[in-house]
């Protein structure tokens, strides 16, 4: 693996976890990508890894956005580039660190990333038009587990529900990391479920053809089986493993 400072490794790898998550919810990426050596930083995003939802009060997507670009200035004092990879509202948090650090970054893993919501409350969906008065009406909103096994969802470490004003927030968000993908020129692996029930599969192909990145540097990586917590799920080792392999070819 090249190291192009004798000080500093060459790559490091930021992950981030997706909405009501947590380190625990991509976890399984983080021992196969330290094996290869490389620098991994898992953050907690505002508001999760805490004993209640209720900690997401009051936080918005763009606390999640300047806690992960926290995240990524600390670990660029440690590396030359870093990869950064997304999973669900992670994905829209890479999409917008990859937006602005163009130069930093060397490339976007993005899985399950949450651009199409299944949500009818979404921007573009039927019930849209709703959001106002769903929010006075509603103090929080159920999300539980999504598992095609329902083996692996024995233990779930995210939280069940959060508020819903956290829930509108994550909303806007999709539509405003969406803007955002033109700005996105560098390498780019999205890994999605065509089975997924939480974001649309189509997503994967919405951020594919709107991305500025040459075809020849990205690429769709479709699973059949897996719903939507995919480093977690029925195909979690295919997920670790497709992604460990494009690092090691990035590194």
């Amino acid at each position: 693996m090249s190291n192009t400072n004798h000080t500093k490794p060459s790559t490091g790898i930021l992950v981030l976890h997706g909405l009501t998550g947590n380190p625990e919810t991509v976890l399984s990426i983080e021992e196969p990508l330290k094996s290869l050596g490389l620098k991994v930083s898992i953050p907690v995003l505002r508001g999760h890894g805490k004993d209640s939802p209720e900690s997401l009060r009051g936080v918005t997507w763009q606390d999640w956005v300047s806690d992960a670009e926290t995240a990524l200035l600390t670990l660029l004092n440690e590396v030359e580039k870093v990869i950064v990879i997304g999973h669900s509202m992670g994905g829209l948090v890479a999409i917008m660190l990859g937006a602005k650090y163009k130069d930093k970054i060397d490339s976007l893993i993005l899985v399950a990333a949450a651009i199409l919501p299944i949500s009818p409350l979404a921007p573009g969906k039927l019930l849209n038009f709703m959001v106002p008065l769903a929010s006075r009406l509603f103090n929080k909103w159920p999300i539980g587990p999504v598992y095609s096994n329902k083996v692996y969802a024995v233990n779930h470490p995210n939280y069940l529900w959060a508020p819903m004003d956290t829930v509108l927030s994550f909303l806007e968000f999709t539509d405003v990391a969406r803007k955002h993908l033109g700005k996105i020129e560098m390498p780019l692996l999205i890994l999605q479920s065509r089975v997924d029930t939480r974001i649309a599969a189509k997503s994967a192909d919405v951020i594919y053809n709107e991305v500025s990145t040459p075809s020849m540097f990205k690429q769709i990586l479709w699973f059949e089986k897996t719903d939507h917590e995919m480093f977690r799920d029925c195909e979690k080792d295919a997920v670790v493993e497709k992604i460990t392999e494009y690092i090691k070819v990035r590194c």
